[in-house]
């Protein structure tokens, strides 16, 4: 089984290309939503501890939202997006004409709804390109949603992550809207198994 705390820099760089089509598909995909153009910051590969992960969008008490997917199939892992909250009030905003909400806590099931919708529609283009390039079968569970500083809301992911390593491979990457900061991550954590696959797919095993 392939350890991810000695990959190569090969391996991370191929990784990482194939992250790069993975949000290509997602950034297109979540225009297409928004009507609107929508930039995407080059997806990085890059192995650390999972105690690490908050630091990367504000540190442990920085307010976001997260939406958590199983990715399934031939392929397992995790994959999540993590929004900042003033994100995620600016895309309801987009989405739906004369929206009230300003706080998390005004949120309704409409709005919910809508979230959840995005979190769907990026996990799957996302996944959908991997999957045909990789001809690697790759379906994701219905997604869960959560407002909550960093830490605690990643404190489930992180402790299911625990049980197979303490460190992770993230491919990372970002996007940004041409009109506001739409600043968002998407996070792609696959399992030691299926990290082997992908590996042996990209010939750096």
């Amino acid at each position: 089984m392939q350890d991810v705390s000695n990959l190569r820099n090969d391996q991370l760089d191929a990784l990482g290309e194939l992250g790069n089509i993975g949000s290509g598909n997602a950034a297109t995909a979540l225009a297409q939503f928004l009507n609107r153009k929508i930039d995407m910051d080059v997806p990085k590969a890059k192995i650390l501890h999972i105690a690490h992960i908050p630091s990367l969008i504000g540190g442990p008490e920085a307010s976001v939202m997260g939406i958590y997917l199983r990715v399934m199939g031939q392929f397992s892992g995790r994959f999540l997006l993590l929004m900042p909250e003033v994100t995620t009030l600016k895309l309801l905003h987009i989405l739906i004409p004369g929206c009230q909400v300003r706080t998390p806590e005004d949120l309704s099931e409409l709005e919910t709804s809508c979230l959840k919708e995005i979190g769907n529609i990026l996990a799957g283009s996302f996944l959908n390109a991997l999957s045909v390039v990789t001809k690697i079968t790759m379906l994701h569970s219905l997604p869960t949603l959560a407002f909550d500083m960093a830490g605690a809301l990643l404190d489930a992911v992180i402790a299911e992550m625990a049980t197979v390593s303490e460190h992770v491979l993230m491919i990372e990457t970002s996007f940004k809207d041409e009109v506001e900061n739409l600043k968002m991550h998407i996070f792609l954590l696959p399992e030691p198994e299926s990290l082997e696959t992908l590996l042996e797919f990209l010939g750096v095993k």
